[in-house]
This record gives structure tokens, sequence and C-alpha cells, in this order.
């Protein structure tokens, strides 16, 4: 008895000096940087060494026997971000070499691992300048390869990351093709407005992650996600190279990444900042609501394209008819293998 409440003490002091690490970083390790522990009989236990070989076969055989939570020291967290990263900046020198669509899945993959570390920690000044270098690469990249686009979008849906950190990276791919489709703005500013949409919800990370999968936000939530573009700008003024136009645009982009089961919008704030402000900020924000809907989220099934542009027309298409024959067209070239 003396020993079993010992050991519980023990776990329980452990557990207030380890850090949580999501599977899917083990993907983009080679060698662990640090040991790994995983819950083996209620206990801790080391299951992964460092400098210990890892590949899928590893994790696959680490998921197989229930070992998907999984934790590193405090002190090493820092180890995994860094490995992360350095695998993300070396993707961005690469894209020109191999295979273009896998060096597109690789790298947003990271992006996205990245971002929920920018997520948690949104003050970290390293953490942002360098997904922000890392997302003008990418965006460089996309401009140059639109016919891995769809290819690239149905593979990146597939692997199912959290919508929180996968929205941004959705969103931003539809806004650079539909610009590139339109002849209307130059690669530098296609480049700047990508930057301007990746970045625009990073005031979101003033809430738990875990809150966002609820079908109902309570009122204090609702409210902090209804000034979360106030927030990223309040976060990202002075820390990026965004000038006050690309800043208002994130100021006044409305949040449609709560959509209703019926698909209905619920437009939360108040009523002076529910007005789009100008064609790049509509649609910066059409984009989102394409991305929301043909993404799905944990409370609502995905919509089809047919239901998603309904819901722009719905929202548009008397008052911007010609813009909204834009955007059919470039989806209907975008999914036209469907």
């Amino acid at each position: 008895m003396r020993q079993s409440a010992y050991s519980l003490i023990l776990k329980d002091h452990l557990h207030f000096k380890l850090t949580p690490i999501s599977v899917r970083e083990l993907l983009f390790i080679q060698d662990a940087p640090c040991e790994i522990l995983g819950i083996e009989n209620g206990l801790f236990k080391p299951i992964l060494h460092k400098n210990s070989f890892i590949n899928k076969q590893i994790i696959k055989d680490l998921i197989e026997k229930g070992q998907i939570h999984l934790f590193v020291a405090h002190q090493d967290r820092r180890k995994m971000i860094e490995y992360i990263q350095n695998s993300m900046t070396q993707v961005t020198r690469t894209l020109s070499q191999g295979q273009p669509l896998e060096k597109g899945k690789t790298l947003l993959n990271l992006m996205t691992l990245h971002l929920g570390f920018l997520y948690r920690w949104p003050t970290d000044d390293d953490l942002l300048k360098t997904q922000h270098q890392v997302v003008k690469n990418c965006a460089y990249f996309l401009l140059s390869r639109p016919e891995i686009h769809e290819a690239l979008y149905h593979s990146y849906i597939a692997q199912k990351h959290h919508y929180v950190y996968a929205q941004p990276i959705i969103s931003s791919l539809f806004l650079l093709g539909f610009l590139k489709y339109s002849h209307l703005y130059s690669d530098k500013e296609i480049e700047d407005l990508f930057v301007t949409s990746y970045f625009k919800d990073i005031g979101m990370a003033i809430i738990p992650v875990e809150k966002y999968d609820l079908n109902r936000l309570n009122d204090r939530d609702r409210e902090l996600m209804a000034m979360h573009p106030q927030h990223s700008v309040e976060m990202l003024r002075g820390r990026l190279p965004l000038s006050p136009n690309h800043l208002q645009i994130i100021e006044n982009h409305h949040s449609f990444s709560l959509l209703k089961d019926d698909f209905s919008t619920e437009i939360i704030g108040p009523k002076n900042q529910q007005v789009l402000a100008g064609f790049e900020t509509m649609i910066v924000t059409l984009m989102d609501i394409m991305a929301a809907m043909l993404a799905g989220r944990p409370f609502r099934k995905a919509s089809n394209l047919f239901e998603s542009l309904d819901m722009v027309k719905m929202l548009i298409g008397n008052q911007y008819q010609q813009e909204f024959r834009m955007v059919v067209s470039y989806f209907k070239l975008l999914f036209q293998s469907k």
C-alpha cells in the first residue's frame, strides 16, 4: 500500500514536469532529439530514448499498442519544436528539387504543426518570424505550381488536421489560386494577401483549441471569438511587415468558421463591424467561407461545392454579380476533375 501511494505521488509529481506532444510530430522526426514518454499501466514510461531511430513502422507500432498520448520533459519541448522548425526550413530550401506535389504535401503538413506551436505560444517572436518566412516561400512556390493545387488540397484534407490550424492554409490556398486566376494582381500583391490571409486568425489563440470542438462556446468565449480579428492585429502589428491596409483587412474580415448545422451564418460582434470593407477584404472572407464549408467541422459535416457556392451567392450574388461569376469559374476550374 505504501509503495502504491508513493508511486501515485511520484507519477503526479512527474506529470507536472511533462509536456504533451502530438504523434504527428514523429512523422517528421528521424531520430528523437530527447526522451519521449508514453503511459503504461497508469504510469509514465520512456518509449523512445534520445537519438532513437523513428520511421513510419515504429509510429504504427506505437499506435497499435495504444501509445497515442506522448510526452516529453518540459525542458525538452523546445528541442522538438526546433527539430520541426529546422525540417520545415529545410523543405522550403529544396522546393525546386524533386516532385513538386510531394514537396508541397510535406511543406503544408510541417507548416500546420508549426502553426500549432505558434498558436500555443503566440508571443514567441522566433516562431512567428520563422512561420512568416516559410509562408512567403510557400506563396512563391504555389504561384509557380497552380497545376498541383487541387491534388494538394485533397491530400491535405485527408490528413485531418485540427480545423483551427488547417483553416488558414486552406483558405489562403484558395485565395492565392483565385487571385492568380483573376489576373487582377501582381505576384507580389498576391503574396502579401496570402500572408495576410494566413495570419488573420492568430487572435483565435486566446481561446484553448479544445474549446473550438464544441458546437456552442460559452458567452465569454463567444465574446473573445468576436474580438479575434482585433486581437490578431494587436499580435501582428510591429512584429510582421504588414501594411496598414493589410492590417485593416485582418481587422475587418468576418469569421464564418462557426457555421451552424443548417449552414446559416452566425455573425458575432458589434453591428458596425459587420461590414465588408473593400474587394480584398470581401475575397479574403469568401475564401474563408469556402474553406470552412468544404472542409467541415467536428460538429457538422462538410458541404459540397454547390452548397458552398450557393452560400457565397446568398451573401454577395446580388451586389457583386461579376465577382461571384469569377468565383464560380475559379472553383469549377480548381475541381474540374470532380
